[in-house]
């Protein structure tokens, strides 16, 4: 048997990476049940059973991912991105729409929306292309231009919180990458001096009233910043425990449509409490910690770019969601990783814990682990 075969016998991947995943997804499923059912039931709402069914492909897509050898989504890393480019330019011009947004692919009977797995093209693209080569001003322009593709398309759906997304995540990758920080202080102040256009040209009216409510939360109580509002008051009535699970109707997020998706992190403040929030928080803190582990154990560079891609695109997802739920941001309709109600994002992000422990797997062996293999020749 080879060293490589004992190795990869001998459970390489990430034990904390999967406690942490398989502690969040049913966590996820017990806060849309909690929120969508009146009192504890045996039988899970629709909702819930929904959710079930996802966190089930999203479990098999995170194995099958930890399968694969990463070092295999270099040699397709172009047609990955294609693929993820011809799916963002088809929901935009024949998806289905919802809440003004043009963000979704019918399919058969759910809908898909691609832009949670653009998130996974683009950071495998930009890895595969900084992996081969020195972070020059060129080269860095040209990974900029893998980015600014699909950021245009994610924008004009729009989906401003996606767009964030890919932002924050592709800088991480190119200061990871090493790109000098004059020439990084030179794309941030251009991205900048572009905002006052963007928002003139790219931003629609319902998206503005949003920076209105977040600018003032007292406008409009009772029409567009009566969901803040509650948010708000959720977050304050859980305290330290909470109000405990199934509030029904005594819920202050009663009547707000995406309190199980976009504002999940309010709901379980509001009935597991400040406890509840802080153990989520040490989750999201220990797969960012193993994020980072998998990038300092990669054996080569597109490895240890593609986990720090992945780990920045979950933590920045997390953040954002959470910054917007405590109203440190404007609403942008971002997923809570791992526990808000939804398949695409869920199972997008199992792909990439399971890209993580793929990485983590093909780690060199410790001088104990060689040790053990060469016992066993």
């Amino acid at each position: 048997m080879s060293v490589r075969a004992l190795r990869s016998s001998l459970g390489l991947s990430d034990v904390w990476l999967l406690l942490g995943v398989l502690t969040l997804l049913p966590l996820g499923v017990l806060m849309t049940q909690s929120a969508t059912l009146p009192s504890l039931a045996v039988r899970p709402s629709g909702e819930a059973a929904r959710q079930l069914i996802f966190v089930a492909g999203g479990l098999i897509a995170m194995v099958l991912a930890a399968a694969v050898d990463y070092r295999s989504l270099r040699r397709f890393s172009r047609p990955i991105y294609l693929l993820a480019l011809g799916a963002l330019a088809y929901a935009l011009i024949a998806g289905a729409a919802e809440f003004g947004a043009r963000r979704w692919i019918v399919v058969g009977p759910t809908t898909v929306q691609p832009s949670e797995f653009a998130k996974l093209a683009i950071i495998i693209a930009v890895a595969a292309y900084a992996a081969g080569r020195e972070p020059g001003t060129q080269a860095v322009v040209t990974a900029l231009a893998l980015l600014a593709a699909p950021v245009v398309l994610v924008a004009l759906q729009p989906d401003t919180g996606t767009a964030l997304v890919l932002l924050t995540t592709w800088l991480v990758v190119a200061v990871a990458w090493g790109t000098s920080w004059r020439l990084l202080g030179v794309l941030l102040v251009s991205g900048v001096a572009l905002v006052p256009l963007t928002f003139a040209i790219a931003v629609p009216d319902y998206q503005r009233e949003r920076l209105a409510v977040f600018a003032d939360p007292g406008r409009d109580p009772l029409g567009s910043g009566f969901t803040m509002r509650r948010v708000e008051a959720a977050l304050d009535a859980g305290g330290l425990t909470g109000e405990g699970l199934f509030p029904g109707a005594d819920s202050l997020l009663n009547g707000v449509a995406a309190r199980t998706s976009d504002f999940a992190f309010a709901s379980l403040g509001e009935q597991l409490g400040l406890a509840g929030t802080a153990v989520v928080l040490a989750l999201f803190a220990l797969l960012t910690w193993r994020g980072v582990h998998a990038a300092m154990v990669a054996p080569d560079r597109f490895g240890r770019l593609l986990a720090i891609g992945l780990t920045a695109g979950l933590a920045a997802q997390a953040i954002m969601h959470i910054a917007v739920n405590l109203r440190l941001l404007p609403a942008t309709g971002i997923p809570l990783p791992f526990i808000s109600q939804g398949g695409s994002s869920l199972i997008a992000v199992c792909i990439a814990a399971g890209l993580l422990q793929s990485i983590t797997a093909h780690r060199p062996p410790t001088p104990e682990e060689q040790w053990r293999a060469e016992r066993w020749l």
